[in-house]
């Protein structure tokens, strides 16, 4: 059975499952070049039939991670936010419903629309649980038989966590919180009260937050943001409103708590990184009540996590060391996109057609690119190149790695999620410490304290770092160990922790040469990796990522086993 999953809300997405296998599975942002777009995502759909050799006529059955007649709650929250604020009302009232009215009316008529953007059907689409999509978007992929299950986003149809257990090929709802009350949308309000862009600069707090300390976390507990007994949590949402928060209106009392908030263009001082470092751990608490609670009531042994607040690999960490879990799971693009993966993998299992067995231990499944294309993008960019064997190439990157140069490495299947894991990467030595101040400010243009990741042979992450279990999609933050700290200081966060992703023998056979090539020179192996851009989404194209390497001074690009050096300056 071929299931067709997609996503047309934010970070619009399609996935491609037969019999529960995944064939392909990419973000529509990749090919309109609009992060986090709200869009039907008809490439990502032509995209992922192209990949499987199939037409949207031979798809058995379409899933759509969204049940769109139950907005009642949202629309009254979001409606009573605009009558405390007529300003918002004006300004991005009209808006809001427009964009609400779009969606709704796409999803109440996505058939024709489907048929008319990218061809005939055969069956009409099928509406699901957002929340227990997301629980099978990790259970169903991962490697256990029973496991708990937390769901933790901004917002579902009218929830914004799900405690569950899945057993087999079975998930169980045992709790939900409704809204207002969302840790989600909490973290994304605090973003934008820190100058930041919520629901897009999230990641931004978390690494911003180990410069600060906590100490509004004791007022944000008090008045902001409460544990229950239970696992509950109640979100003090007059005081800290999302919808306001999005479009920068802070109510007087949270002024008077944490002083005033942070204008986009303005300096970040010390009060800004400790209030990032008291919305982290708040958050972090938070889960860990949620995970307690979970544990209590299922005795599982180990826990998989979806949601957009999955992406907080500081937290899931701290699940993971402090738990008690055996093993905690996270499959790569937790977030809405990786709804549509778990719409078509829970319609499956509905139709009978789902066959667990396959552990989803890479993240390539996105469009790949033959040789002809990389040579045509070359060419067409007036672009010398050298074909090489894979050996030579990876020798001779690797040597200028070791002498500090910058490499855009693209390859492969493009990764599903939003890490660079390998096949559309920036690549550069971790051992030299001003890296990645240079990468900051000279490639990336972003600010100078955001980190960068490692990606080590999974067999010697122990010599570098405290890290019990593989992480092979940089979901983890790992403790550098004190003999490591010297020798990687371009991959260390302020904090002292890394975050990791393992490099197994089998997943991504190239990239593991190409780091083993550069162990043999450096003694080393681990490379700084972070992704193959510039303040856009991930290059998908070799065209992309020729305009990308030049618009930067990065020295060399590799497409394929083709390597372009940086063409002099007229």
């Amino acid at each position: 059975m071929l299931v067709l999953g997609l996503l047309n809300l934010r970070d619009a997405a399609a996935a491609l499952v037969r019999d529960g296998r995944v064939l392909a599975a990419v973000e529509e942002e990749r090919f309109v070049r609009i992060k986090h777009v709200t869009a039907l995502p008809v490439q990502a759909i032509r995209s992922c039939l192209e990949e499987a050799g199939v037409r949207l006529d031979e798809v058995d059955a379409i899933a759509v991670p969204w049940k769109y007649w139950v907005l009642g709650r949202r629309a009254a929250l979001a409606l009573g936010s605009m009558i405390r604020s007529p300003a918002l009302c004006r300004v991005k009232g009209q808006r809001s419903l427009e964009r609400l009215s779009q969606e709704w009316t796409e999803l109440a008529f996505l058939s024709r629309k489907l048929q008319q953007a990218v061809g005939p059907l055969r069956c009409a689409p099928v509406f699901l649980d957002h929340h227990v999509c997301h629980a099978a978007s990790s259970f169903l992929v991962s490697p256990f038989d029973r496991a708990a299950i937390l769901v933790v986003d901004g917002a579902s149809e009218s929830h914004t966590t799900m405690l569950g257990v899945g057993e087999g090929t079975q998930i169980k709802v045992l709790k939900r919180i409704s809204l207002p009350h969302s840790l989600g949308q909490f973290y994304a309000a605090m973003t934008s009260y820190l100058g930041f862009r919520p629901d897009h600069d999230e990641y931004v707090v978390m690494g911003l937050a180990a410069y600060g300390e906590p100490r509004f976390a004791g007022l944000l507990r008090q008045q902001v943001l409460s544990l229950w007994p239970g696992g509950e949590f109640r979100l003090n949402h007059r005081l800290l409103d999302f919808h306001l928060a999005r479009v920068g209106i802070f109510v007087p009392e949270l002024i008077r708590l944490l002083g005033s908030s942070r204008r986009r263009d303005e300096e970040i001082t010390q009060r800004h990184k400790d209030i990032a470092a008291s919305a982290q751990l708040v958050l972090e608490e938070t889960l860990l009540h949620l995970a307690r609670h979970l544990k209590q009531e299922t005795s599982a042994e180990n826990l998989c996590l979806a949601g957009g607040v999955a992406f907080n690999c500081v937290a899931n960490s701290r699940l993971s060391r402090e738990m008690g879990f055996r093993q905690v799971y996270v499959q790569p693009a937790a977030g809405d996109a990786g709804a549509a993966l778990g719409a078509a993998l829970w319609l499956s299992n509905r139709r009978g057609s789902l066959q667990r067995g396959e552990v989803m231990r890479a993240a390539y499944l996105g469009p790949q690119f033959h040789e002809e294309a990389c040579r045509q993008a070359l060419d067409r960019a007036g672009l010398a190149w050298q074909a090489l064997s894979e050996e030579a190439l990876c020798d001779h990157v690797a040597t200028e790695l070791s002498k500090g140069r910058l490499v855009f490495w693209f390859q492969g299947r493009m990764e599903w999620g939003p890490r660079a894991l390998g096949n559309r990467s920036l690549l550069a030595d971790p051992r030299r410490e001003d890296m990645r101040e240079l990468i900051n400010a000279k490639v990336k243009l972003r600010e100078p304290f955001r980190p960068f990741a490692p990606s080590v042979l999974e067999e010697r992450a122990k010599e570098f770092f405290d890290l019990p279990d593989p992480s092979p999609f940089m979901l983890f933050t790992a403790p550098v160990l004190s003999s490591a700290k010297g020798v990687i200081p371009a991959v260390i966060h302020v904090d002292g922790t890394s975050r990791v992703q393992t490099v197994d023998r089998t997943s991504n056979p190239k990239f593991r040469k190409l780091i083993e090539a550069f162990d043999r020179k450096t003694g080393v192996p681990v490379l700084l990796n972070t992704s193959f851009n510039v303040n856009e989404p991930i290059v998908c194209s070799p065209e992309e990522a020729v305009r990308c390497f030049l618009r930067t001074e990065v020295e060399w690009l590799v497409l394929g086993n083709l390597l372009v050096g940086r063409p002099p300056r007229p």
